[in-house]
């Protein structure tokens, strides 16, 4: 108890000065909305900047993994792209490349992330001076992992699938029925389709794909795989989908750049 005492005796002043610094800081936040979103973004680059320097030895334990599965991926790539060489001349190859690309892919990494609880939110080490804007997708080698929400100089954050929030239109591989993928806070693994209507045929297995209704992602990035389904809420299905993206191995990522996403905004709210 004397040890308590004479610390505050010795340090009086210092905690003093911090208290006032923090009721000054409350009391110009509160009264000013410009003051509250300089902090909220000086906040954000701070926190973006410690979390991507905490996370500098947890990417190297995982260095093999993460090479293991970029090696993977540009093994698929290349099967790919000689699978494009031997359906087209080289002359439609050259062509495509050459022509205006619609969408545009940032590569970037994960700082910083949270999956048990119900709001859940990713941080990236890309931000506005890299290309990182708000409601750009993001996604990986693995399939979908979320929304920009927002982004400073260079850090952006990312309400994932695994948030409550989170809302985006998906459809079936196997019919293209359409309908919302959202989480219900109970496993990062999983989330739920809802307003896939009663007479739609479903299997187990089933792959979940984005429909590209949606000015943020391209159709056909794959999402998940229905476990199961039954129709407990009257004509409409409950389907469970185990999510392709395992968030807690997730740390590269792809931010995606639609160039005619504002055309097509701006195209429909004059439709409302």
């Amino acid at each position: 108890m004397r040890t308590l005492l004479r610390f505050f005796q010795k340090y009086s002043n210092m905690l003093l000065f911090l208290l006032l610094e923090i009721i000054a800081i409350t009391i110009m936040t509160q009264g000013s909305s410009y003051q509250r979103s300089k902090l909220i973004g000086l906040n954000r680059q701070v926190t973006g900047y410690i979390y991507s320097k905490v996370d500098g030895a947890r990417e190297y334990f995982s260095l093999k993994e993460v090479n293991e599965r970029l090696a993977e991926e540009n093994l698929d790539l290349r099967n790919r792209l000689d699978l494009i060489l031997s359906q087209l001349d080289s002359a439609t190859v050259v062509s495509e490349i050459k022509g205006e690309h619609r969408y545009y892919f940032v590569q970037s990494r994960i700082v910083h992330n949270s999956i048990y609880k119900q709001y859940n939110y990713l941080t990236l080490n890309k931000g506005k001076k890299q290309g990182v804007f708000r409601d750009m997708g993001v996604i990986s080698d693995q399939g979908l992992v979320g929304i920009i929400l927002e982004s400073s100089a260079n850090f952006a954050t990312v309400i994932p699938v695994i948030n409550r929030d989170f809302r985006l239109s998906a459809k079936i591989k196997s019919n293209n029925y359409a309908g919302i993928l959202q989480w219900d806070g109970l496993s990062p693994q999983f989330a739920i389709l809802t307003e896939i209507p009663f007479h739609v045929e479903l299997a187990e297995g089933d792959t979940i794909l984005t429909s590209g209704f949606s000015s943020i992602f391209p159709e056909g990035i794959e999402m998940g795989r229905i476990e199961s389904f039954s129709l407990e809420k009257g004509n409409f299905y409950d389907i469970r989908v185990e999510l392709f993206t395992d968030f807690q191995r997730l740390y590269h990522v792809n931010v995606i750049r639609n160039y005619r996403q504002e055309e097509q905004l701006n195209l429909e709210n004059q439709n409302r």
